[in-house]
């Protein structure tokens, strides 16, 4: 393993995905969404805390109470941590099910879809305003990442299936996105681009999954910095740390028999390292 990488939690996660860092408790939480475990990593004590759901959830927000609002299976949904609960909030009828999720700059939540057939565009973008899910994009394949530049007039949205990150300004005040356009388009040896974050410069840090590549994009879309983690199956990062220093990676182990496994032990795990640059803070849900 490189040396500027952590592993934190040796464990072979299926579809792990979904970091999000907690400073009031000093945590990351994370998923492995074909489980359907919600993961707890407490940073001071090491000690990696297990959830089965009832169901599985794709992403993760937080809550002004430190609860969390999640795209689930069947749409958006508040998480009771204590009871490993989910009280469905709005049914998300686009595509087969949810596939990420984030707070927008306001503190709105916004997940995408996916879709398994053939339908290459039947995935959209959805924000959850008050109790009703609104689209906000449409004609995606398979929604990933999302994330917002510090400003909030940008929004980056990864479509995992055509290997496109794409780019919309972003009406704050509204949760309107317009003027849509192909910000990035990576090629298959780069790897499938999946999650994403945004630091305080305004770059774009995306985990490219089947590579191991972890890739930095100025605002104009240059690539500037690769970085290779100690898995080729990462699939998600998050900023974190006490002043977003830190960097959590996600990733997985789906589709691995023995062989493939034995040569690529950490394929599953959660990582951490320091990027060199600070992250920008994730607002809280604002319905609750």
């Amino acid at each position: 393993m490189s040396e500027d990488f952590e592993l934190l939690v040796d464990r072979q996660a299926l579809l792990g995905t979904s970091p999000l860092w907690l400073s009031a408790l000093n945590c990351v939480h994370w998923v492995d969404v074909l489980r359907r475990e919600l993961h707890t990593y407490h940073r001071d004590s090491e000690f990696d805390e297990v959830r089965v759901l009832p169901e599985a959830v794709a992403g993760v927000g937080a809550t002004r109470h430190g609860q969390l609002v999640a795209a689930g299976d069947r749409g958006f949904a508040r998480v009771h941590l204590a009871r490993a609960a989910l009280e469905l909030v709005v049914q998300v009828r686009g595509g087969d099910r949810m596939n990420g999720g984030s707070c927008d700059p306001a503190g709105r939540f916004v997940g995408g879809t996916l879709s398994h057939g053939s339908e290459a565009s039947a995935g959209a973008l959805y924000v959850l305003d008050g109790e009703r899910a609104r689209l906000l994009v449409d004609a995606l394949s398979r929604c990933g990442g999302i994330a917002w530049s510090p400003d909030g007039a940008r929004m980056y949205v990864v479509d995992s299936a055509q290997r496109t990150i794409w780019t919309y300004d972003y009406d704050v005040d509204r949760a309107r996105a317009t003027a849509g356009r192909q910000w990035v388009v990576c090629t298959e040896a780069e790897g499938s681009p999946e999650g994403l974050a945004v630091d305080a410069d305004g770059c774009v840090w995306v985990a490219m999954h089947w590579s191991g590549r972890i890739h930095r994009y100025a605002p104009n879309g240059d690539l500037e910095t690769v970085l290779w983690a100690p898995t080729r199956r990462i699939t998600d990062v998050a900023f974190g740390g006490s002043r977003l220093e830190e960097m959590y990676v996600t990733s997985a182990c789906f589709g691995y028999d023995e062989r493939a496994l034995a040569a690529d032990p950490l394929a599953g795990s959660l990582l951490r390292f320091r990027p060199g640059t600070a992250g920008t803070p994730v607002p809280p849900w604002r319905g609750i």
